[in-house]
């Protein structure tokens, strides 16, 4: 129980990611870009461009809010696209997990 409740915490409090440690991935041999830009509520948008090891092309898209947190990661590979992480998810997840814990056991007497 104690490990769903500090995952809880770290989803909630923790940066996973900041835009300043993408900058990194631009140095590695497979990376070609990083972009940054905004979105209309301030969040930071930071697209990567990397190449696979079958030649093919992948897109990743960062939303980071005000804070720096990562909020959500989205991944395009072959025109097809999936949720790699989703801050309000796994928020979501673990605080349900966390209160079933919590949550006492009732018998019959």
């Amino acid at each position: 129980m104690l490990e769903t409740i500090e995952r809880l915490y770290d989803e909630i409090h923790g940066p996973k990611l900041t835009p300043y440690e993408l900058i990194e991935n631009v140095k590695l041999p497979n990376y070609t870009s990083v972009e940054f830009s905004k979105d209309s509520e301030n969040n930071i948008i930071a697209y990567t461009k990397c190449l696979l090891e079958d030649g093919s092309n992948a897109i990743f898209t960062y939303v980071f809010n005000k804070e720096n947190k990562l909020m959500s990661l989205n991944c395009m590979v072959r025109g097809s696209e999936e949720e790699v992480y989703n801050r309000k998810t796994e928020i979501e997840k673990f605080y349900l997990l966390a209160s079933q814990s919590l949550q006492p056991s009732l018998k019959a007497i």
